[in-house]
C-alpha cells in the first residue's frame, strides 16, 4: 500500500496553476486517496481541475479565514499549503508590505487551523526566494536564511522563510510532522499569462505568441535562473511531503541554468515568430544568478527533474496557443 492511498488529503490553492497539476499527480498515483481542494474562484476551479472533476472535491474558501480552515483541516490526514500571493520582479518588487502580509496570513492560518485539528502531517511550500541576492551558486539549503531576501523579492521571500520557520517551530513544540518544500521558479500549462502578475516565462509566451515585435525584456538579460516545469513541481512537494517530514528544508529544482537572454531567444525560435528582443536596462532584473544545488534531494528522497527546459517550454507555447491565445475560438468557449 502507498503512502497517498486512501489518505484524507487538504490542498490549499489546490485549484490554481501549480495545486491543480499536485491534486491531479496525487489522484493518479494513490488508491482511493479521498483529495479536497481549496480555492476562491469556481470557474478557474471547473476549469484547472476539469480532468479529475469526479475524483476531487472542491470547496470555496478564503486560506486565511480561520473559522473555515478549521474546517476543513477537521480529519484531514494531510494538509498541504499551497496557497499563495505572488507575481513577477514586477509586482514583487513594489508591494512587500502586502505580500508579506498576505502570505504569513495563509500560513500562519492554515499551519495553526492544522495543529488543532490534529492532522498527521503538513507540508510548507516555501520558495527560492527565500536566498540572498549573493548566494552561492549551485545554492545549498543552508543559505536560506543567510542575510535578507534579494531585495526585489524581499516581502514575499521573507514570509516563505518565516512560514519555514514556523513550521519548524510548531514541529519541535507541538510534536506535528512537518515537511518543507523549497521549490524553483515554475513555468508550464494552466500559468498565470496575464501581464500584473506573470512569471518571466509566462509573460514571455504570452509577448512572443501573441505577435509582439520587438519584445522588451527587463534588464540586460544577464540574470541567469532555474527553471521547474510544472509537473516537476507538483511531483516534487508530493515526494518531500511523504518522504522527508522531518522539518528540514529541501530544494526542489533543475540543475540546468540559462540566462535571461538565452531564454527569450529560445522561446522566439520555440514559436517561430522571428521577433527581435529588446533590453531595457533602466528595469530591474531581480537576482543576478539562480541554480539549485540538488544534492541533498537526490540524496534524501532520490528526486531529480524529468523535464528539460526546451521540452517544457514547447509544451507550454502549445499549451498557451491552444486555450489562452486572445481569437482562439477553444478559448471563446471555455470563458462564457
Amino acid at each position: 500500500m502507498g503512502y497517498w492511498d486512501r489518505k484524507r488529503v487538504l490542498v490549499t490553492g489546490g485549484a490554481g496553476f501549480i495545486g491543480s497539476h499536485l491534486v491531479e499527480r496525487l489522484l493518479a498515483s494513490s488508491r482511493g486517496a479521498r483529495v479536497t481542494a481549496v480555492g476562491r474562484d469556481p470557474a478557474k476551479a471547473r476549469r484547472n481541475l476539469a480532468a479529475v472533476w469526479k475524483s476531487v472535491r472542491f470547496v470555496r474558501a478564503d486560506a486565511a479565514e480561520p473559522a473555515a480552515m478549521r474546517r476543513l483541516c477537521r480529519g484531514q490526514d494531510v494538509v498541504i499549503n499551497m496557497a499563495a500571493s505572488v507575481g513577477g520582479v514586477q509586482y514583487n518588487s513594489v508591494h512587500h508590505g502586502s505580500l508579506f502580509r498576505d502570505n504569513m496570513g495563509i500560513g500562519l492560518t492554515v499551519l495553526e487551523a492544522a495543529r488543532q485539528a490534529g492532522v498527521g502531517r503538513f507540508v510548507v511550500v516555501s520558495s527560492a526566494c527565500v536566498y540572498p541576492r549573493d548566494c552561492a551558486i549551485p545554492t545549498p539549503e543552508s543559505e536560506g536564511f543567510r542575510d535578507a531576501p534579494e531585495r526585489t523579492n524581499e516581502g514575499y521571500g521573507w514570509a516563505k522563510r518565516m512560514q519555514e520557520y514556523a513550521g519548524r517551530a510548531y514541529a519541535a513544540e507541538y510534536g506535528m510532522e512537518v515537511a518543507i518544500a523549497r521549490p524553483y521558479n515554475a513555468y508550464g500549462p494552466r500559468d498565470h499569462f496575464g501581464p500584473e502578475r506573470s512569471h518571466v516565462i509566462a509573460a514571455l509566451v504570452k509577448r512572443v505568441c501573441d505577435g509582439e515585435d520587438p519584445v522588451v525584456v527587463w534588464g540586460d538579460g544577464s540574470s541567469t535562473r532555474s527553471f521547474l516545469f510544472v509537473e516537476d513541481f507538483a511531483r516534487g512537494v508530493l515526494e518531500v511531503a511523504e518522504k522527508h517530514p522531518v522539518a528540514e528544508a529541501l530544494n526542489v529544482g533543475a540543475d540546468e541554468e540559462v540566462s535571461i537572454k538565452d531564454l527569450a531567444a529560445t522561446i522566439v525560435r520555440l514559436a517561430g515568430t522571428g521577433a527581435r528582443l529588446v533590453f531595457d536596462r533602466s528595469k530591474p532584473s531581480g537576482q543576478p544568478r539562480r541554480r539549485c544545488d540538488v544534492s541533498r534531494a537526490r540524496a534524501a528522497i532520490g528526486f531529480r527533474a524529468r523535464v528539460s527546459l526546451e521540452e517544457g517550454l514547447r509544451r507550454t507555447i502549445e499549451w498557451y496557443r491552444a486555450h489562452e491565445m486572445t481569437g482562439n475560438p477553444r478559448t471563446r468557449r471555455s470563458r462564457r
